[in-house]
């Protein structure tokens, strides 16, 4: 006589028979994301380099042995900052010597005129004393202008260099001394192709990216675009401006620049993976009261991973990201919702 079934065996054979059906009947399991809006541009991509927003080489005007140096390398200092003092023994002595024959100059136009008015003079003698007095006034003018240049201020605030002098150098006229360079703002010059002439503006907005500063983008202002194409490469430089007030740009970096041709701040963004290519149309699988549905659609810009739709979808709809290949339309699909990755 057989052995009769125990209960809880015959219950675990029901289940493993069943379960595959119950299965079935509830459709597949795929995973869904919502359509996400999010920023997206439209960039022109190009390199270019950053310079000062001014650069100036300090050097005398008159030749002349250095007599003192009133900075520091690399010091930050302000717009007529005293920055250089050459000897100006020789140039005081000069302003005197012209300061003298000044008075005396003065002295004889006022006998002159005195002779003059009384009849004991003639008018050249009046102009002769004139024109001597107009001599010496120019004189002590050169006399205090070359006085003047025995000390040198800074034309502008900004940052000092490495010096190539030392004090007790004598120096010629247009002797290198020390660069100044300002740092905030910076200019940001680049190219782009004649091909894209048309897209380029003023005031048009940049972000530009170096090794440096990984992730990280800077934002600027294109302020003016050369007139002149570049005959070798067809191309147009471009300059923009850069704001730099913490310093942690510098100038001679090489950057990565993005114009930026337009933005649109609510464009729909699906993952890329989602989108099925059939033949020439692309399609996406979308999960409508429990159900597949599937709408063809017109993308845009691709980047990390996702992509801009620019028809076909409205914002609200669920997506299948995955498992979409074991579907078709009007098919029943269980949903296991995921974050995107935007």
């Amino acid at each position: 006589m057989s052995a009769r079934p125990r209960p809880l065996f015959v219950a675990l054979l029901l289940l493993s028979t069943l379960w595959p059906l119950a299965q079935a009947a509830e459709g597949p399991l795929v995973e869904v994301v919502q359509v996400e809006k999010a920023l997206v541009r439209d960039e022109l991509i190009t390199f270019g380099s950053l310079r000062s927003d001014e650069s100036v080489m300090i050097r005398p005007e008159i030749e002349g042995r250095l007599a003192s140096l009133h900075f520091r390398e690399g010091q930050a200092v302000a717009v007529g900052t005293l920055l250089v003092s050459l000897d100006d023994a020789i140039t005081r002595a000069e302003l005197a010597q012209a300061q003298a024959n000044l008075y005396l100059a003065e002295k004889n136009h006022q006998r002159a005129q005195m002779l003059f008015k009384r009849g004991a003079s003639n008018a050249q003698a009046l102009d002769e004393a004139s024109a001597q007095q107009q001599a010496a006034r120019a004189s002590l003018a050169l006399a205090q202008a070359r006085l003047d240049k025995t000390r040198i201020h800074a034309p502008h605030s900004g940052v000092l260099g490495l010096r190539q002098v030392s004090p007790g150098d004598y120096l010629s006229a247009g002797q290198d001394i020390v660069n100044l360079e300002v740092l905030d703002p910076l200019k940001v010059d680049f190219r782009i192709p004649q091909k894209a002439i048309s897209q380029i503006r003023l005031q048009q907005s940049i972000e530009i990216s170096l090794d440096a500063y990984p992730g990280e983008r800077f934002s600027g202002e294109i302020y003016a675009i050369n007139p002149r194409l570049d005959e070798a490469g067809r191309s147009q430089a471009i300059r923009a401006h850069i704001e730099n007030a913490d310093g942690r740009l510098s100038p001679g970096q090489f950057v990565k620049v993005s114009v930026i041709l337009a933005e649109r701040p609510d464009a729909l963004v699906i993952p890329e993976e989602a989108v099925m290519p059939v033949g020439e149309r692309l399609l996406v699988n979308l999960v409508v009261d429990g159900k597949v549905e599937v709408r063809e659609v017109k993308l845009g810009k691709r980047a990390a991973g996702t992509v801009e739709v620019r028809e076909g979808l409205v914002g609200d709809e669920s997506l299948i990201s995955a498992g979409w290949q074991k579907v078709r339309a009007g098919m029943a699909v269980r949903t296991k919702v995921v974050e995107p990755v935007l």
